[in-house]
């Protein structure tokens, strides 16, 4: 069974006065790089999964950074892109990873990628370390929740907020939450599509820096977290706490 890292954001960046991004190191913030080391075997492959096959210019920008940021603070001897351009080559790099990074991005996007590439299939034989950051975490869902975020998808009456996933957890994440939250798509806030989707399966949301922790049948939260469920919020955990959700999670999706 894969060790998962189910991520919002790895703060591999911060941006100059010219609002360029640079790479930097990634800190110790909810324990994050002691699990890292913790749980990671081997450090020959790092194989970074794009969000968008066809999007070569934004997938080698995140991925230079991405890259950049753990030569400094984690390094791997070889950084390899997955994207439209090796596709057919997916299995062989997915069976030699020792470290799989599922990208951010538009879900659904994200969504027919992977199961172009089937990568639920292969993803089963991996012996990687797998690490989701915003909609790579988002798509790990068995039923993934696929939150409307551009415009016209709230309206769409083809567009679907559940699609089937990689299978690797059943929990459905909100990222980005204090970013995002106030943010409108078609006239409705963030806050008020995820309150109503929250009457359909439980969404564990959560702001950059906090992450669930999947470890064989374990499932840990680090970090600041709320839980929307059925029209309500509550607030389950604290920066810098950890918690058991193990049980919590087998209750919401049961």
């Amino acid at each position: 069974m894969n060790t998962i890292f189910l991520t919002s954001s790895l703060e591999l960046s911060y941006k100059d006065e010219f609002e360029i991004k640079h790479a930097q190191i990634f800190g110790n913030k909810n324990n994050l790089l002691n699990n890292f080391k913790k749980y990671i075997k081997k450090y020959e492959n790092f194989l970074l999964i794009a969000s968008n096959e066809n999007d070569y210019e934004i997938t080698d920008m995140y991925a230079n950074i991405t890259f950049e940021a753990f030569d400094l603070t984690l390094p791997f001897k070889n950084y390899i892109i997955l994207d439209g351009r090796n596709k057919k080559e997916a299995k062989q790099l997915i069976k030699n990873a020792d470290f799989v990074f599922l990208c951010g991005g538009h879900v659904p996007t994200q969504n027919k990628f992977f199961e172009k590439i089937k990568l639920k299939k292969l993803l089963k034989d991996a012996d990687a370390v797998i690490c989701g950051v915003s909609a790579g975490s988002m798509n790990c869902a068995d039923i993934v929740y696929a939150q409307p975020e551009l415009e016209g998808e709230v309206l769409d009456k083809n567009y679907k907020r559940y699609i089937n996933g990689l299978g690797l957890t059943k929990i459905n994440i909100f990222p980005h939450i204090h970013d995002i939250i106030g943010e409108q798509v078609d006239g409705v806030t963030q806050f008020e599509l995820a309150m109503e989707d929250s009457y359909t399966r439980p969404i564990i949301a959560y702001s950059d820096g906090t992450y669930i922790l999947q470890v064989d049948k374990t499932t840990l939260l680090y970090g600041k977290a709320y839980i929307f469920n059925k029209g309500q919020v509550n607030e389950i955990n604290a920066d810098e706490k950890s918690l058991d959700i193990t049980n919590l999670v087998t209750t919401l999706y049961n």
